[in-house]
């Protein structure tokens, strides 16, 4: 996959003004230090379980509590529908292992619990177009194959914010459910990550997220691209 364009929807601008997004492109080839930097991360989450417990309701956290406005905002019911980071907080603060077989996505998922920021992947090989919009759905156009889960118990509903290339839904309600798509595997090799806001105060979170992230891999070099309201559009 060549160069691919990342851009904010002007639907998704009007409805959440205070929209970042940060991402980053890279490649995984180094199985070990993957599982080295895995490792570090698990330590650094055991840390931050020991804080959750102290935190009732999980919900009051502002890196939760915004996603859950941002959802009543899309019309979808945030008690249903959790965004990425509030479900893995929850599994969290209760001890289970949030390991998922796949080495790329526990890395991914060490690294969002860490920075309390939702982190979504894709694999560049995989994608069929060069472009990948962040936008509301097109209910009649639009097609969603969920990544684990049927089409039926992720509704395309108008307001709903997605990101999107041409007519395929690559991951629903911004970051609570991957298409299995697009979505990494076992043989993913280049990788697009994505982390985002909606919430002002937190503008500067995703990219710190994917600095984490990089710098996790140790790809020191690598190029942060931040889209806002002012600069809607970049290129990885």
């Amino acid at each position: 996959m060549n160069e691919v364009t990342l851009s904010i929807g002007r639907d998704v601008l009007e409805t959440f003004p205070d929209v970042h997004i940060a991402a980053v492109r890279t490649k995984i080839n180094d199985a070990a230090a993957l599982q080295s930097a895995i490792e570090k991360l698990k330590d650094d989450a055991e840390k931050l379980r020991h804080d959750l417990e102290k935190i009732d309701p999980i919900t009051s956290m502002p890196e939760i509590a915004s996603w859950r406005i941002a959802y009543g905002a899309m019309g979808i019911k945030p008690s249903k529908f959790h965004s990425s980071i509030e479900a893995l907080m929850r599994r969290v603060k209760k001890g289970q292992d949030i390991s998922t077989g796949l080495r790329i996505v526990d890395f991914y998922n060490l690294v969002s619990i860490n920075q309390k920021s939702p982190i979504g992947a894709y694999d560049a090989g995989k994608l069929t177009s060069s472009e990948i919009v962040l936008r509301k759905t097109d209910p009649s156009n639009d097609s969603f194959v969920p990544l684990g889960g049927s089409a039926e118990a992720f509704p395309l509903s108008e307001g709903l914010v997605v990101y999107a290339s041409n007519c395929d839904v690559l991951c629903w309600g911004f970051n609570t459910r991957d298409s299995s798509i697009s979505c990494v595997d076992q043989d993913s090799k280049e990788v697009l990550f994505f982390s985002e806001t909606t919430d002002a105060e937190q503008r500067e979170r995703p990219a710190a997220t994917m600095r984490a992230l990089a710098d996790a891999l140790g790809d020191v070099d690598a190029k942060i691209v931040t889209l806002d309201r002012i600069t809607p559009t970049g290129s990885l």
